[in-house]
């Protein structure tokens, strides 16, 4: 009796210790494993062999997630979560999700936080087979969303690139079976797994930078790992041949984090490797990631050697200069008045042949750690190396410099607009504006007096703002080059494509009245840079029109580029067109926190997304104010579908 009693007890003891925790003591928070600021969210998580180190294949019974105790989840309580075995180690793209058909459904039902934890038992429970990496998939069905702060809430930890993947929305439910487009992120939740029991021996640090065939390592790099549990110290060991320590042989360390003590060698290859060190022993099989230092630093990395541009006499750019800030290091001067991060300046100078001249950057790629980064930020000094005086800052890809002297020298200075492990290659080009063209004012328009009407605007960067900005349709625009006709009765088309490469992004404003009273008959800017617009609207027979091509900002005196207008009489009759009246508008452009839509009334739905098409947020209804604190700095399109079937789309910039 007494040993079946012992036998007993022991039983329930191994159970109750049958658990393994990953990222114990995070208490960062992100969308895993739901989304509670969005409506609805599914989210994949991906957790390897190495990190949860099973001692054995085993019985998962459950899961437990963490969260602040105070935080509400009313709005965030209805889950099914499914369980399932993988042989990625990460995410690789917004699409790679894991089949609904390789998991299993463990769980749907209501969950509850008790005291900072939410517990998920498992119905039936999963057979991990200590061979495959483990995917935990979540999908929360809850409508509305939990306001906590304005936040999510559920802890995460650091993880590689990829390790989760979300989709998350106000409105949609998403789809397990058909996932939508989703986001990368690179960590995972605080996370509890009940049934199996760790390793005697510590797990082996899953290494977060640099990853495995890096490039461009800083010289002094920041080697970072995931903590692994039981854990007491790391070795690590670097060397320049696979298994090599003969940089550093096995140093202990007592964080999660390493940088050599002697800056490494540039342009060269280094093998990797970190293990764990704890009461049962060392862990055992460790892989080594291999990674390659930035090459030395360019010859225009500072000042006093900068590159010689070659003036281009016209917009053409058919000469420019390559560069790169790959390996450059920071010239010491500080960008004010500009903004960004000089840790990777390079130096270049022309000789002004006018009083302006228009610099751009072309054909830039991301060729530093962090991926698909090509934000190039670029300042223009007047002066000397020992004594340069800013006068021009430009985190776009082109700007005009004004007031020069002709025959002075004037320094450029490229960089990333973020720091380490930002870098780009570019090309960059000195160019010529000509002169005013002769259709630059509403006095000077063109005459269309046949159809089809075709003509060039080569010179269209010449255009001046002339006396501000056109105003008379709600979505003002910069006052381009001009062009009039007069109607028939008939239904008329105004349509404008740039050239191959063009980074002219350009509205059309259609107008009657006089030049000195603009009466707004359409505007359209539903295209992008280098893309075509096109507007369609009915005439009355006898009045004269005036077309306007501009760039599309109401705010920013932007340069025109080169653009063919073709204007057609279409002879159809007046039901068979469209009259493209935009009387939307939105405000504050660029906005901080949140913007608002003028006429909202009209509105049936909103819809963000970003300028690579991707759908950030969609909102029904949404009223006068749309809050998107929560978006990062850059452009955005918003496609408004009206409650007449029509849509207008806008674009709208977040500070």
């Amino acid at each position: 009796m007494v040993k079946i009693l012992f036998s007993c007890l022991l039983m329930i003891s191994l159970s109750l210790s049958a658990q393994i925790s990953l990222g114990t003591g995070s208490t960062d928070v992100g969308v895993a494993p739901v989304s509670t600021y969005y409506g609805y969210s599914y989210v994949q998580q991906i957790y390897t062999k190495q990190e949860i180190n099973a001692n054995a294949a085993g019985n998962i019974t459950g899961l437990k997630f963490y969260l602040d105790p105070s935080m509400s989840l009313t709005n965030s309580s209805n889950w099914t979560v499914y369980v399932g075995h993988t042989s990625k180690n990460s995410f690789s793209s917004d699409t790679d999700w894991v089949p609904l058909s390789q998991l299993t459904q463990v769980y749907s039902g209501a969950v509850t936080n008790n005291n900072g934890v939410v517990e998920v038992t498992f119905a039936t429970p999963f057979a991990y087979n200590n061979t495959n990496n483990l995917v935990i998939a979540a999908k929360e069905n809850t409508p509305g969303y939990d306001d906590n702060d304005y936040d999510d809430v559920f802890y995460v930890y650091d993880g590689v690139s990829g390790s989760s993947i979300y989709y998350k929305d106000d409105n949609t439910i998403p789809d397990p079976a058909s996932p939508p487009m989703g986001n990368l992120v690179p960590y995972k939740s605080v996370i509890t797994i009940n049934g199996l029991t760790g390793s005697s021996l510590p797990a082996c640090p899953v290494i977060t930078y640099p990853a495995n065939n890096a490039v461009s390592v800083p010289l002094s790099p920041n080697i970072t790992w995931i903590a692994s549990p039981n854990a007491t110290s790391y070795k690590v060991s670097i060397g320049t041949t696979s298994g090599g320590t003969n940089v550093v042989n096995q140093q202990s360390v007592t964080t999660t984090g390493f940088t050599p003590s002697t800056p490494l060698v540039p342009n060269t290859n280094y093998y990797l490797r970190v293990v764990a060190v704890g009461p049962g022993g060392e862990s055992a099989g460790c892989t080594e990631v291999m990674f390659k230092t930035l090459p030395p630093p360019p010859g225009n990395d500072d000042c006093s050697g900068a590159i010689s541009l070659t003036v281009n006499p016209n917009m053409n750019c058919s000469s420019t200069t390559q560069g790169s800030t790959l390996g450059a290091t920071d010239s010491g001067l500080i960008p004010d008045p500009c903004y960004g991060e000089p840790d990777d300046d390079v130096w270049f100078k022309f000789v002004a042949t006018a009083t302006s001249h228009y610099i751009s950057l072309s054909n830039i790629v991301s060729v530093g750690t962090v991926s698909n980064d090509t934000d190039t930020y670029f300042q223009v000094f007047s002066g000397s190396c020992s004594n340069p005086s800013s006068i021009l800052c430009s985190d776009d890809t082109s700007a005009l410099v004004s007031n020069l002297t002709v025959g002075d020298t004037y320094y450029v200075r490229v960089y990333s607009y973020y720091g380490a492990g930002s870098n780009q290659s570019f090309n960059i080009c000195v160019g010529t504006l000509p002169p005013p063209p002769a259709n630059d004012s509403c006095s000077g328009a063109l005459v269309a007096s046949a159809f089809p009407y075709t003509y060039t605007q080569s010179d269209g960067a010449g255009a001046t703002n002339n006396s501000g900005f056109v105003t008379a349709c709600s979505n003002a625009m910069n006052d381009g080059t001009w062009f009039t006709f007069t109607g028939n009765g008939n239904a008329f088309t105004v349509s404008v494509n740039m050239p191959a490469g063009s980074n002219f992004d350009p509205q059309i404003g259609v107008y009657t009245g006089t030049c000195g009273n603009l009466v707004c008959e359409g505007t359209v800017d539903n295209a992008f840079e280098g893309g075509t617009e096109t507007i369609t609207f009915t005439t009355t027979a006898g009045t004269v029109y005036y077309v306007n091509v501009g760039d599309y900002s109401g705010f920013t005196d932007n340069l025109e580029g080169a653009f063919t207008i073709n204007i057609t009489n279409n002879n159809l009759g007046t039901s068979e067109t469209v009259k493209s009246k935009n009387d939307l508008q939105i405000y504050p452009n660029p906005f901080t926190e949140s913007f608002h839509i003028s006429n909202a009334d009209k509105v049936l739905s909103a819809s963000i997304s970003d300028m690579s098409g991707k759908l950030v947020k969609t909102i029904s209804n949404p009223g006068t104010a749309i809050h998107d604190g929560e978006l990062i700095s850059g452009m955005y399109v918003v496609t408004l579908e009206l409650k007449d079937g029509s849509k207008q789309t806008l674009k709208i910039i977040k500070k």
